[in-house]
């Protein structure tokens, strides 16, 4: 049966899947799972659960497909889908939330002129907001990068894209949030070159 589906692209498997057809749904699920499981591992820290959440990812995802529709690629729904349960997992578990929101920030020498006027916390939001406006594929592929610490190759197989498209996804990424700061606060009481050189690298 798989041999009709072999050069089959995401599109027509969704579409397939979208009039019943198993086998094409199944074939998105393993093309799709150890990518995701490897991302919910690293953000979850236990097997079980990760395995948990993306079963019910893909059941909530088989059960709701007539009217799913995917604007961007198909890895980066499912991992916008991914994400949510993840945040989902998190507030169910309102004591494990609390205490990895109480971590404290773990500062390196070179950062404690910047702690001293903004704190990490006011760094982070603002970094959350710029990252918010960012055009969907550059947030995800920088999400992927910066938060869930993948490699370039990881994301573009994951996204199935170029490393060449990832890595000039995340140049321009991080070109939006210098940028930023350049225009805010952050910029006055410490040189921006800083600031970029102690939360954000590009990784090859």
């Amino acid at each position: 049966m798989k041999e009709q589906y072999l050069f089959n692209d995401d599109q027509n498997l969704l579409a397939a899947s979208k009039e019943g057809d198993e086998q094409a749904f199944r074939l998105l699920f393993e093309k799709y799972w150890d990518d995701l499981f490897s991302i919910a591992i690293k953000r979850l820290h236990s097997k079980e659960d990760a395995k948990d959440i993306l079963q019910d990812l893909f059941l909530s995802f088989w059960n709701n497909i007539e009217s799913i529709e995917v604007t961007d690629s198909l890895g980066s729904y499912l991992y916008t889908a991914l994400r949510n349960k993840i945040f989902n997992h998190f507030e169910k578990h309102h004591s494990r939330l609390k205490k990895l929101m109480e971590q404290p920030y773990t500062a390196v020498e070179s950062e404690e002129t910047i702690l001293s006027a903004f704190t990490a916390k006011e760094l982070k939001q603002h970094i959350a907001s710029e990252v918010a406006k960012m055009p969907e594929k550059m947030r995800h592929i920088y999400q992927l990068s910066k938060e869930v610490n993948l490699s370039n190759a990881e994301i573009a197989s994951l996204l199935h894209l170029s490393n060449q498209t990832v890595k000039n996804q995340l140049h321009n990424a991080l070109n939006r949030l210098r940028q930023s700061l350049v225009n805010t606060n952050f910029s006055v009481l410490f040189p921006i070159s800083a600031i970029i050189s102690i939360h954000f690298f590009d990784q090859s």
